[in-house]
């Protein structure tokens, strides 16, 4: 059990904050019987602390005595301070109220300022409205008076000193004063102008000017220099000098300038010289000296007017508008276009000459001297410009004239035959060789000297030669500027082959049963450029008859390459007769080269315009390629007529502009062809492959593909018979024809599988095509001879002995393959053929392994 006395330990303990140690202790309960303990051992507590801090203040006693007597020390010197304190607060008291009468002060001696500045400031300010004052009515009284030079002196004094009064815009007297200065302004302007107008008056209805000496005004009177010094003063002189300067052109100086009328009239003035007037002439005077006589009387009837000064003002307008109309319209009017009258020019650049010496003499120039001069020297190129813009103008007339009718030309080209073959002609089609084949009329002229070896065996017929190739593309736009006259035929693309028979094999039905390397055929192949091979590599060489061939061959063409020759002979003609002695002389001379280089301006705007103005013609583009064909024949024969000739001609170079015209016709053919080629090959995508060329509606389809390029190939022929040559047609023809058959030979060797139905209707289709064979028959051959298909079609054997495949046996096809006639078929292609064609089995193995062995 807990003691009391342990208990009240407790209590003490917990006043310091102390927790007791024992479970016991802190959970025995506090009875009322435990506090007289508990006051107790507190009252001991206390009187213990209590002895002991009496022991400590006796211990320490000295120490306390100390710091009390150092208080009561700070004590006496916190009094002391809290005195001189207030004293402090007094005297700042009394400093605020010094300032505050120190500013009253201020402020007063501000006000006493600004009011005398004010006074003084209004002093000025009436002193300068009264003088202000003063000016104005002077020069309102100059005015009245007629002193118009000093009533302008007086208003620029007026103006200065209200530029002073300019802060006191907001004061009544100062804006009554800007209303009188703009009044003033008003009044003396409209006097001056009024003056101005009786001094020039500009009569439109007699076309002539009159300027007086002097003009009254007020009481008094003024002078011309003295009423354009006042214009001057007041800054509206070079307004009426504007003004002056239109009325001088239109009324007088621009009627005289103008080549056609102005011959007939001349300038006079009036007896006392007041008066400047443009009357009519007894008879016109077409010379430049005639005009300079008269611009020379109107430049010294001002100068004696206005003075030099002016003078030289209004020669900042109106000369350059003289030498303008001088420079640019009357004396190139004045080239002649004879060279017999080239003489009388020569004397009107002496005139010139003359005249601008007289303008810079009497200061009418004004920095524009040298102009006439400079147009002096560059007269010989002035004048070969306008030869060459009138040469250009004659063709655009041509041009704007229509097409003209057409007529048909002929073509001449000399080709030798050797044993029976003839020979490449000399010129290579990628440089300009036109079309030409079969349809000539041969002229056979035979060498005397010759032996005449035995007569061939077959017929001699000239082999056809390659369609031109189709040029790099280009920009439509700029096709016909000339820009692509660099490109090289050579490097165009191999999408056509040539349509010589280089590649085409030998067949029962063709129409020179033999083969035709014999004849030559493919010679022109780019890529094949060996000599074909003989019939026998054995044969011993034999002397061959040498026989020259003249074919001849007609087409269209329009009206306008004969115009182009006549306007580049017209000029050529021109620099002839130029290069002659009695020419020699002429300042012009010297252009003869220059001259020479017109027809290749000429032969640009060709080209340039034929897209314009060939858009007309049923067949644009085909005309073009014969005009073009045309000009570049007759354009070689011209530059190597002109060579020949002697004088400066040897350089006379139109290489570059006969290959720009080559290959501008050509482009326009190709693109034609590409045009035709893309449609024919949609027609025959309609087919659809030809996948399904025996099912109702897709054999629909077909029926109508076939159907569509037949018809459209036969209205190509339609449509360019009377526009190209025979050859030409024929090669066009060929490629249509051959881009067709090329693509229904792949669609076909795509088919996987061909049943015995379809193979009959895709032979069908084949026979169909035939229908296109007479469309190749030449004129001159015999009624049953056979068409000349496969000579302009490259795949057109292919192509029929490819129907010959849809319509035989394994056996037949055997037979074919070993007799030859199906070269033009690969191994693969013909194995592919023979699985779509024929189901698998035995029969099919050994016909298939007889071809991999081949």
């Amino acid at each position: 059990m807990v003691s009391e006395k342990e208990i009240a330990q407790a209590v003490l303990q917990a006043v310091d904050g102390l927790f007791p140690e024992s479970d016991d202790v802190s959970s025995a309960e506090l009875s009322p019987h435990s506090l007289p303990d508990i006051l107790a051992l507190l009252q001991e507590t206390i009187d213990g602390v209590k002895s002991e801090i009496k022991h400590i203040g006796e211990s320490q006693r000295s120490e306390v005595t100390a710091w009390i007597q150092e208080a009561r020390r700070l004590h006496i010197e916190l009094s002391q301070d809290h005195n001189s304190l207030s004293e402090i607060t007094q005297f700042e008291s009394r400093g605020a109220k010094l300032d505050d009468g120190v500013r009253d002060l201020s402020s007063q001696q501000t006000l006493l300022s600004t009011e005398i500045v004010f006074n003084k400031e209004l002093s000025g300010l009436l002193f300068d409205l009264k003088e202000l004052q003063d000016a104005v009515s002077d020069a309102q009284s100059s005015v009245e008076e007629g002193a118009l030079d000093k009533a302008c002196g007086r208003f620029e004094d007026a103006t200065a000193l209200f530029q002073k009064l300019s802060g006191f815009d907001q004061i009544l007297a100062v804006g009554l004063m800007k209303e009188n200065i703009r009044s003033l302004r008003e009044n003396l302007v409209g006097e001056v102008e009024s003056c101005w107008a009786k001094l020039i008056t500009p009569s439109p209805t007699d076309s002539s000017i009159s300027i007086r000496t002097n003009v009254p005004v007020g009481l008094g009177s003024i002078n011309g220099e003295g009423l354009i010094h006042t214009l001057d003063r007041l800054g509206i002189l070079k307004e009426r000098l504007d003004r002056l300067h239109y009325r001088l052109t239109t009324i007088l100086i621009f009627p005289r300038l103008d080549y056609e009328s102005g011959a007939s009239c001349t300038f006079a003035t009036n007896d006392n010289n007041t008066k400047l007037q443009l009357i009519r002439r007894t008879a016109p005077s077409p010379t430049a000296g005639s005009l300079y006589a008269d611009l020379r009387i109107v430049f010294d009837f001002l100068t004696e007017k206005f003075g030099a000064p002016i003078s030289h003002l209004l020669s900042k307008t109106l000369t350059p508008a003289i030498l303008n109309i001088l420079m640019g319209s009357y004396l190139p009017s004045c080239i002649p276009t004879d060279l017999d009258h080239f003489n009388e020019f020569e004397s009107v650049l002496k005139e010139t000459t003359a005249f601008e010496e007289y303008l810079s003499k009497t200061g009418w120039l004004d920095g524009h001297g040298g102009e006439l001069k400079d147009w002096v020297s560059r007269a010989p190129r002035i004048w070969l410009n306008r030869r060459r813009e009138s040469a250009l103008d004659s063709l655009r007339r041509t041009f704007a004239s229509g097409l003209g009718r057409r007529i048909r030309v002929e073509r001449v080209e000399r080709v030798q035959e050797v044993g029976g073959v003839i020979e490449e002609a000399p010129k290579p089609i990628d440089e300009g060789e036109d079309n030409w084949d079969t349809n000539w009329d041969v002229e056979i002229e035979d060498e005397e000297d010759e032996k005449k070896p035995p007569p061939p065996t077959k017929p001699a017929v000239p082999k056809p030669k390659s369609e031109p190739k189709p040029p790099i593309e280009e920009d439509e736009d700029v096709s016909g500027w000339g820009f692509d006259d660099d490109i090289d035929i050579e490097d165009d693309e191999l999408g056509d082959k040539p349509t010589g028979d280089s590649d085409t094999k030998p067949s029962s039905n063709d129409a020179e049963g033999e083969d035709n390397a014999d004849w030559g055929w493919g010679d022109e192949d780019d890529h094949k450029k060996e000599n074909p091979a003989p019939h026998k590599a054995n044969r011993q060489p034999q002397e061959k008859e040498v026989k020259n061939i003249t074919l001849r061959e007609t087409y269209s063409v329009t009206s306008i390459p004969q115009e182009v020759i006549n306007i580049i002979l017209n000029t050529i003609g021109e620099a002839e007769k130029l290069s002659q002695p009695q020419y020699s002389g002429l300042s012009i001379a010297s252009s003869i080269s220059g001259l020479l280089t017109v027809p290749t301006s000429i032969l640009t705007l060709y080209r340039a315009l034929s897209a314009i103005f060939y858009r007309d013609d049923p067949n644009p583009a085909i005309s073009i390629y014969n005009d073009c064909e045309w000009l570049e024949e007759h354009l070689a024969e011209l530059e190597k007529a002109v060579k020949a000739r002697a004088g400066p001609f040897g350089g006379f170079d139109l290489q570059p502009s006969i290959k720009a015209i080559s290959t501008f016709g050509r482009r326009a053919y190709w693109r034609e062809m590409d045009s035709k080629r893309l449609i024919l090959s949609d027609l025959m995508d309609g087919a659809q492959g030809f996948e399904n060329c025996t099912q109702y509606p897709y054999s629909e389809n077909c029926e109508t593909a076939v159907a569509s390029v037949i018809d459209t190939i036969q209205g190509i022929e339609m449509q360019w018979r009377d526009t190209l040559s025979r050859s030409a047609l024929l090669q066009s023809l060929g490629s249509l024809l051959n881009t067709v058959v090329l693509k229904f030979i792949n669609d076909i060797e795509d088919l996987g599988d061909i049943s015995a139905d379809a193979s009959a209707k895709l032979a069908s289709y084949v026979s169909q095509f035939g229908m296109l064979e007479p469309l190749f028959k030449l004129p001159d051959q015999p009624k049953d001879a056979l068409p000349v298909t496969a000579v302009y079609c490259e795949k057109w054997l292919k192509f029929q002995y490819l129907g010959n495949i849809l319509d035989s046996s394994m056996a037949e096809i055997m037979d074919l393959w070993r007799e030859g006639a199906l070269v033009d078929f690969e191994k693969d292609e013909l194995m592919d053929l023979v699985k779509a064609l024929f189901a698998d089995g035995e029969k099919r193995s050994q016909v298939l392994d007889e071809l991999r062995r081949s």
